[in-house]
């Protein structure tokens, strides 16, 4: 690996001029040409700076620390790359670690990217805000990203996107035995109100009150489909577009016709999911592109000093018309 005194000594300058033009110092005082040398030769040969050294002496790294839960739902990997795409526009990298919705992974991650010196951490945390605030020590700026909590987070109303789902159905396809399944997580919680809310709306006749909740969905869809049979539902809301492919597919198996017989919205908006399932899948879809570009900004007011606000900021989903639920393709409401 090239060191500063290799560059140095290259262009028969001090060290001390190098790393001060490579780190951005205001001190340095030498000319726009001499700087432009000095970063010119160290790109030549292949100089990268050492992030967690400069870290280490309490100075910028233009590195932010993400923490979720990566590999659990397909909605996570476009979370995941919103935020890397809108950090990369204002000139950070990423460090990625995989919590796995664990409160000991989440801990041991945090400890490791404070002992990096890391700008700053975006978070899908599962501690509550006097927790995560003990473990930060006050030492670093952090956002809560797509989790309810009570301080600085970014998130989607997911209440709100099974609502318009239920309503949805019930109002322009009529139906009448509307469910809502999911795996009961409590992640799960606040789509689980919505349903009950846009129940409550709509009125009794329209089935009161159907939550089917299968934890290992993938391995019973054959009984989550069985279940929707059951009840004799017409229409479901679930909780995933992976929940709403696998019962398409099971109840066609049954022999239940989609939308005819059973019409199904999903949760998400996952486009090559919605495009997989025949009829295509109608999903509630959760714009993770605004959620990253907000808690980017967020995060990067805090690093800069700037006070914040200390709330929720929620952003509206959007109902992604497919046909399983009766529409036509292509529209967005």
């Amino acid at each position: 690996m090239v060191k500063l005194k290799e560059i140095a000594e290259r262009l028969e300058l001090g060290v001390s001029t190098v790393s001060a033009v490579l780190n951005g110092k205001d001190y340095c005082y030498v000319s726009a040409l001499k700087k432009k040398l000095i970063r010119d030769t160290a790109e030549e040969m292949g100089y990268i700076p050492n992030r967690m050294s400069r870290g280490m002496k309490g100075l910028p790294t233009q590195t932010i620390g993400i923490i979720a839960s990566l590999f659990t739902v397909p909605i996570q990997g476009r979370l995941i790359y919103s935020l890397n795409m809108e950090l990369a526009k204002a000139g950070y990298s990423a460090l990625l670690g995989d919590s796995k919705s664990q409160m000991k992974d989440e801990k041991a991650i945090i400890g490791e990217f404070l002992s990096r010196g890391i700008d700053g951490i975006l978070i899908q945390t599962t501690y509550s805000r006097t927790e995560l605030e003990a473990l930060f020590h006050d030492h670093i700026p952090y956002v809560v990203i797509n989790r309810e909590f009570d301080g600085t987070s970014v998130t989607v109303d997911r209440a709100q996107g099974v609502f318009m789902a239920v309503e949805h159905l019930a109002t322009v396809h009529k139906r009448r035995k509307i469910g809502f399944v999911s795996d009961g997580s409590l992640t799960n919680q606040r789509k689980t109100e919505g349903y009950r809310s846009a129940v409550k709306k709509i009125g009794m006749q329209y089935g009161g009150d159907y939550i089917i909740e299968i934890p290992d969905y993938i391995e019973n869809a054959r009984g989550m489909a069985e279940r929707v049979a059951e009840l004799g539902l017409d229409a479901v809301s679930a909780s995933n577009d992976v929940v709403a492919g696998l019962l398409i597919k099971n109840l066609r198996r049954m022999g239940k016709r989609i939308p005819e017989d059973v019409a199904v919205i999903g949760f998400d908006g996952i486009d090559y999911l919605c495009e997989m399932t025949e009829p295509s899948l109608t999903s509630v879809r959760q714009p993770m592109e605004q959620v990253a570009e907000k808690a980017v900004e967020l995060l990067l007011a805090q690093i800069k000093g700037e006070k914040v606000p200390e709330k929720m900021s929620c952003i509206k989903p959007v109902l992604k018309i497919g046909e399983s639920c009766g529409c036509g393709k292509g529209a967005t409401k």
